[in-house]
């Protein structure tokens, strides 16, 4: 690994600055989630915005909760106490996001839930592999 110092601040090489194999991993799964809400917003082409609000809210929360998981990895006293906090910003922002998409925006509801519940339960499935992943090491 090389290092660059300017005045004594320790900065890695720019190969070295490659991002954390877990985000990665989440990365790929909003890819495929995205890539799966294309084909069917072209099917469906009169909800293709709903389809895309159905997923927006999941991708959001579930890049904050896996950047937090990769930062306290190294504490589990923290890494517990911060989960439980993502958790509560989770319910709330879930909430506040639906709450004010139903009040602002007029659409057809049925696929922008059916979007929101399979990219949400599906998130929620790679963010507990990548949690586990951080525990086993």
């Amino acid at each position: 690994m090389l290092v660059i110092r300017i005045n004594n601040r320790v900065f890695p090489n720019s190969q070295d600055n490659k991002p954390p194999k877990k985000m990665m991993l989440y990365t790929f799964t909003v890819m495929m989630f995205f890539g799966i809400a294309g084909i069917f917003s072209n099917y469906y082409i009169n909800f293709r915005h709903e389809i895309f609000l159905g997923i927006l809210s999941p991708i959001l929360v579930g890049y904050v909760s896996v950047f937090f998981m990769e930062k306290f990895s190294n504490k589990e006293i923290y890494l517990n106490r911060m989960l439980i906090k993502v958790l509560a910003f989770k319910f709330i922002f879930h909430g506040l996001f639906v709450v004010i998409i139903f009040t602002v925006y007029s659409f057809n509801p049925v696929p922008f839930m059916c979007s929101f519940a399979f990219s949400f339960i599906g998130l929620q499935i790679m963010e507990t592999i990548i949690l586990k992943k951080i525990q086993v090491k």
